[in-house]
């Protein structure tokens, strides 16, 4: 049986979000809302977490998993191309439904700040970029709370903050290499907005 905690998304407390950072600095997952749908958590840092992730997931390992940032600069830090573009869509959509793959030291890897206190606060007290992917098992629906997460999912810990949004529609996914951008995934940001805004930054 999953321990499931129910915990405020404007203003989530500080006991709650330690008993999931405990659970996530032993290797455990961790059922993590967001605005968009319920995710599911890892410290990559923790050795064999990715692997209990991927397998929790029913996934291919070799496709890759975003990581969740507490903030622009968190990820801004580990880009190695870091521009004017990215930083109008940072400002724009950060916190938000965009996940945004840049290339870092370690390769290619996609980042998102959810509009969400609860994914955000958890990111900002463990002190490093989390691995959130979605909460439902590789090709089933996405689940939009937390009783629909606990049900498709294996986990150590759900964080309960009520149903996400009335649609659950994911983040929009694009790579940026420099200045060229790509859209991966369309999801609640159109990509056309994107794509504007995008090059309005690149030549400001």
């Amino acid at each position: 049986m999953i321990q499931t905690l129910e915990i405020d998304r404007e203003n989530p407390d500080s006991q709650t979000l330690e008993k999931a950072k405990g659970v996530l600095l032993k290797g455990g997952l961790v059922i993590v809302p967001t605005e968009t749908v319920y995710g599911i958590a890892c410290d990559p840092a923790v050795p064999g977490a990715m692997e209990k992730l991927i397998a929790a997931k029913g996934r291919d390992g070799d496709k890759p998993i975003a990581r969740l940032a507490a903030d622009g600069e968190q990820v801004k830090a580990a880009s190695k191309h870091w521009n004017s573009g990215l930083d109008a869509l940072a400002s724009k959509w950060w916190p938000g439904p965009l996940t945004m793959i840049v290339e870092t030291t370690d390769g290619w890897t996609g980042y998102r700040v959810p509009d969400h206190a609860v994914a955000v606060e958890l990111a900002k007290l463990c002190g490093r970029t989390l691995a959130l992917t979605s909460a439902n098992l590789s090709g089933e629906p996405d689940t939009k709370t937390a009783q629909e997460a606990i049900a498709s999912v294996q986990a150590d810990l759900a964080l309960d903050s009520g149903p996400s949004a009335a649609e659950a529609i994911p983040s929009s996914v694009i790579k940026v290499d420099q200045s060229q951008i790509e859209c991966l995934r369309e999801g609640r940001v159109p990509f056309s907005e994107i794509e504007t805004v995008f090059f309005q930054g690149l030549e400001a």
